[in-house]
């Protein structure tokens, strides 16, 4: 047990209660002057369960459902990731399937991967996939790329794990580079050389890119450097460190000489309401949440920490909690230099509940303009 559990751990039931009464009475005071969400700041939506709190039938389900209501509320993205032999986002090994059904129930709305993982996949097949679903969509998919979540995904790799990060940017070069209409060698187990020009042809030109970064400032870095967008959350990063690695993107992307100023998608909790019990209401749902995420970076799973990480995410810089602490936390993240927020919504609470309140989430303030990325 660290340091830091064992202090909380000796708290009083009382001391608790006045911890959790101190963290909410400072952020209602950050709430005196509510804010209204800044119109530059997209919003999205971003699919990440735990496959251990829904059957798979029912998951899907909500999915296709939410993305509809995503789409008709005029909300920029709704994104989808990568997940290996975990209960942790187990419901979506492969993020172009998901996409391809969304796809087809939509008409507006951008269609993301966070994060396609580069290292376990050859350039070819992500680049006719996705090909698919832009197709299906009308040209609207984009691509985060990672360079893989645990040491187990690789047993589906096609390299070694301590070259991950040299083979994902291969991999998205290349993809990039079929996307175009361009031609690579490829060697084949016969001992000849393909030349692969893959199809079908998606409706982009070209294909949008960014980077998922956990809070390393080297990876905001990397990401400028190469013209990629970088796609982040505050799981692991406070948001002063938020703040430091948008601006070193932002200088890595000047320095480099790239038009614009990059790309930069923060994932953020969100339940919006002004239910009295929410705190209540919440926490069975975040607690096995970050249960289930704490396993998978092998912390502690004590209830003292579960509850202290759910309080912080309460009171801290999340969109769990009333329509005026959203709208003051989506102002805190445009200050921090975030283009778009992708709103986390499927983190174990009962689906109808999460469908009830998207209304309130997508109607915290004026739509956000609408950029090209």
């Amino acid at each position: 047990m660290s340091d830091l559990s064992a202090r909380l751990d000796a708290l009083t039931p009382e001391q608790r209660h006045r911890l959790s009464a101190g963290l909410r009475a400072r952020r209602a005071e950050q709430l005196s002057a509510p804010a209204q969400p800044p119109e530059r700041l997209r919003r999205s939506v971003y699919f990440f369960a735990s496959a251990d709190h829904a059957s798979a039938a029912d998951y899907y389900a909500f999915v296709l459902e939410a993305a509809a209501a995503a789409d008709a509320a005029g909300q920029h993205a709704v994104w989808f990731p990568e997940r290996h032999f975990a209960d942790f986002g187990g419901f979506s090994p492969n993020p172009a399937v998901l996409a391809a059904a969304v796809a087809a129930r939509t008409r507006t709305v951008r269609i993301r991967a966070n994060s396609v993982a580069a290292p376990l996949h050859h350039a070819a097949r992500v680049a006719e996939e996705w090909a698919v679903v832009d197709g299906l969509s009308g040209g609207r998919v984009g691509l985060s790329f990672g360079s893989g979540w645990h040491p187990d995904d690789f047993a589906l790799a096609r390299a070694d794990y301590r070259e991950r990060r040299e083979v994902t940017a291969r991999t998205i070069e290349d993809v990039r580079a079929l996307w175009r209409g361009e031609t690579l060698p490829y060697p084949s187990t016969s001992g000849t050389t393909t030349e692969a020009a893959t199809r079908p042809r998606p409706v982009q030109p070209e294909l949008p890119v960014w980077l998922t970064a956990t809070g390393t400032p080297q990876t905001f870095v990397t990401a400028a450097r190469a013209g990629y967008g970088v796609t982040t959350a505050l799981l692991g990063q406070t948001l002063p460190a938020l703040r430091e690695n948008i601006a070193r993107y932002r200088q890595a992307w000047r320095d480099a000489g790239h038009p614009g100023e990059g790309d930069v998608v923060v994932m953020a909790h969100a339940y919006v309401s002004d239910r009295p019990d929410l705190e209540d209401f919440l926490r069975p749902a975040m607690h096995a949440y970050l249960r289930s995420f704490r396993r998978q970076t092998g912390d502690g799973d004590e209830p003292v920490l579960l509850e202290n990480a759910y309080l912080g995410f309460l009171t801290g810089p999340s969109l769990l909690g009333t329509p005026a602490k959203a709208r003051a936390v989506l102002a805190d993240l445009a200050e921090a230099g975030a283009d778009e927020v992708g709103c986390l919504i499927d983190f174990g609470l009962p689906a109808a509940d999460v469908l009830a309140a998207l209304p309130a989430l997508f109607h915290l303030g004026a739509p956000a303009a609408e950029r090209t990325a």
